[in-house]
């Protein structure tokens, strides 16, 4: 099983995670909160997003041969190393990788194959993660490596097409909502597309070919995929106004039911789908990958894949259990989430990086005084 990347396939691979499920729906939640003013949330959001990932890349340049499990131990001690451990292998799996399943699942029922059972779109979701994981991390880069043109593509193509409809009044008048609406706004941003990005540091920079350009690739790719939201949250705004893409469960899908050339080529929002099945792909192995490869390390288990059979089929049973409704569903992501994977994303790795300096301080001061 390979496991070893590039840094280029690693700046690849945060850009489709950043995308992920954010390009259906941060546009919504962005714009629930700040209006017509969301593009100016998700800018801000887009420079924290800069600053958070350099803390980031601080963490993983603590140590960089170990995972963020391992520095957790090794700097919290071993019981409340495991403590965050546990919660952090948690977070990536019965949380982040089953709400994904969940999206998945839910969005293929309501929206394309209403006659299909949920239970059976998370079955196919899952069986082609399990797939994934069972090639290895790098087979899943090289194929990040193929589809990333793909996805690039059909984004431009939906975004020329739809652009007859903008209509720039929809975005006007300009920063009027207050600072309150956009920090709320910028943080569902940071919630759904940065937060998370603290996983990569069970990958970055133990499993990276060259280390050295591992922390630029991190920092372009978090970039770039704040960009394409940066773009799709505009356009959806543009589009459909402000009222119309906060009511839409999936602005960005509806925004694509709206092509029209020439009375011709209409209802091809399957590009939108395709973009986002292929990034949601993505982003959930690394969830997949990040929580499987805690456990092992957790447990002392010398090969992950045992782990692959029961995960998954946990995954399918949680998707059903944690995400009964669509009203649970949305209070959980607009309520709980954000502030759940701000712990990880930004309490836990302040925690490790301010300990990491410490205790380096008090090593360099020892061997001075020796």
């Amino acid at each position: 099983m390979d496991n070893q990347i590039t840094s280029r396939q690693l700046m690849l691979l945060v850009v489709l995670f950043t995308i992920g499920s954010s390009v259906l729906f941060v546009p919504g939640g962005a714009t629930a909160a700040a209006k017509q003013d969301a593009w100016i949330s998700i800018l801000a959001g887009i420079g924290l997003s800069f600053l958070l990932i350099c803390m980031y890349n601080g963490v993983a340049d603590l140590y960089p041969g170990l995972t963020l499990v391992e520095m957790s131990e090794k700097l919290l001690g071993k019981w409340l190393g495991a403590i965050v451990s546990l919660f952090l292998i948690v977070s990536t799996f019965a949380v982040g990788g089953v709400s994904l399943i969940d999206f998945a699942g839910t969005f293929v029922t309501r929206q394309i194959m209403p006659a299909t059972p949920v239970i059976a779109a998370n079955i196919l979701f899952v069986a082609v993660a399990i797939w994934g994981q069972y090639l290895g991390l790098g087979t899943v880069a090289r194929a990040a490596e193929v589809l990333f043109p793909l996805i690039t593509a059909l984004f431009i193509v939906m975004i020329l097409a739809v652009s007859p409809n903008m209509k720039l009044e929809h975005l006007q008048p300009a920063f009027t909502v207050g600072v309150k609406p956009l920090i709320k706004s910028c943080i569902s941003y940071l919630g759904f597309s940065t937060f998370p990005a603290v996983f990569f540091l069970m990958i970055y920079p133990s499993c990276i070919k060259e280390p050295k350009q591992a922390s630029k690739a991190m920092l372009i790719g978090n970039i770039v995929g704040g960009l394409f939201l940066l773009t799709i949250t505009t356009v959806c705004v543009a589009v459909l106004g402000a009222e119309g893409t906060s009511r839409q469960a999936y602005p960005s899908y509806t925004l694509a039911k709206k092509i029209n050339i020439a009375n011709f080529i209409t209802r091809i929002e399957v590009l939108m789908a395709t973009l986002w099945f292929l990034s949601l792909y993505f982003k959930l192995m690394i969830y997949f990958f990040a929580g499987m490869k805690g456990l092992a390390q957790l447990l002392k288990l010398q090969d992950k894949r045992a782990l692959l059979l029961p995960m998954g089929l946990l995954s399918i049973v949680f998707a059903r259990m944690f995400y009964p409704s669509a009203a649970y569903r949305q209070l959980w992501d607009e309520k709980i989430w954000p502030l759940y994977v701000g712990t990880s994303g930004l309490i836990i790795p302040l925690l490790l990086l301010a300990v990491g300096i410490i205790r380096k301080k008090g090593t360099m001061r020892r061997k001075n005084n020796s």
